[in-house]
């Protein structure tokens, strides 16, 4: 599975923790936890991606972005909806189909359930999984934001 490699971030600590003409044109791989954006989105995982599905969700429940609900996975501490539940949405089988049936069309199930495809990472950072809220993307500028 192709993902953008992980640097430690900027180190200035400047809050805004995007810079939107890198991640455009990277396209959100650091965000594709699910399936492989080389294949177009079809399962790869043979076999290991509900066990990786999973651990994603325990760092998200852990967070305070999900908060389970019954089988169910809803809005945590954080109060932002997952935009779909990829333990149904990277099923390869009918049901999968169906569901992803009921997802707006920019919903991309390849990435993280909290991924905006325009605006990016919907979590404040403090409710973002350990990896997520302490890395970004190798392609970000060296002295971003500082001033």
């Amino acid at each position: 599975m192709e993902r953008a490699a992980l640097s430690a971030p900027p180190a200035t600590g400047h809050p805004n923790d995007r810079d939107d003409c890198v991640c455009e044109e990277c396209g959100g791989l650091c965000c594709c936890l699910y399936l492989a954006n080389d294949e177009n989105g079809t399962y790869t995982g043979e076999g290991w991606l509900p066990q990786y599905i999973e651990h994603w969700i325990g760092l998200l429940t852990a967070s305070g972005a999900l908060e389970a609900d019954g089988d169910r996975y809803a809005a945590g501490a954080a109060g932002i909806e997952p935009l779909h539940d990829p333990r149904i949405s990277y099923l390869p089988t009918p049901e999968g189909e169906a569901y992803r049936a009921t997802l707006p069309d920019w919903v991309d199930v390849r990435k993280c359930q909290f991924c905006h495809p325009e605006t990016g990472c919907l979590l404040p950072r403090a409710f973002r999984a350990p990896i997520c809220g302490t890395y970004v993307c190798q392609l970000w500028p060296t002295g971003a934001g500082e001033e």
